[in-house]
């Protein structure tokens, strides 16, 4: 009895010590299976929006604020970017309308057209550098929002959300 014994406690304890084991390269092997991305570096777009009743590259035509007589007067936005971020970047011009607060304007009750989408720009890093609301934001194709797109007299604004192309 004594020797069946000795072996039941060598089996158990043979198990005890396999799974131990067991456990241990389970965890070892999922500790393998860990993987870490490379860096990732976060810089600021920062900039301002201006208007201007001429879609012009004359400085003193673009302003923080503008007043147009009528529906149909032509009016033109840009952004002058002021931060040295540096990288291609996506940017979405989008109409709002002030009500009791500003809001999306919508589509075909506010004008016809509410949003122009820069597919890709690329900013080089020069403080000063612009973009106009175009598919390309160069200046030849700027969106203009007045002539014939405003439906409702009232306030309007842009605003400009950047987006990384990385």
């Amino acid at each position: 009895m004594n020797k069946s014994k000795s072996q039941r406690e060598f089996v158990i304890v043979t198990l005890i010590a396999l799974i131990s084991i067991a456990l241990i390269i389970a965890v070892y092997a999922s500790l393998l299976a860990t993987f870490q991305g490379g860096e990732v570096v976060i810089g600021s777009v920062q900039g301002q929006v201006w208007y201007s009743a001429t879609n012009t590259t004359t400085a003193s035509a673009w302003t923080a604020t503008l007043n147009v007589s009528g529906l149909s007067d032509p009016w033109f936005t840009k952004v002058n970017f002021t931060s040295a971020y540096e990288g291609d970047v996506g940017i979405t011009w989008q109409l709002e309308r002030k009500n009791a607060a500003w809001a999306n304007a919508t589509a075909g009750t506010d004008a016809t057209i509410v949003k122009v989408i820069t597919t890709t720009f690329t900013l080089n890093g020069t403080s000063g550098q612009t973009a106009y609301a175009s598919a390309s934001g160069l200046i030849g194709t700027n969106q203009d929002w007045g002539s014939n797109n405003i439906l409702k007299e009232g306030s309007y604004r842009i605003v400009v959300y950047i987006d990384s192309k990385a």
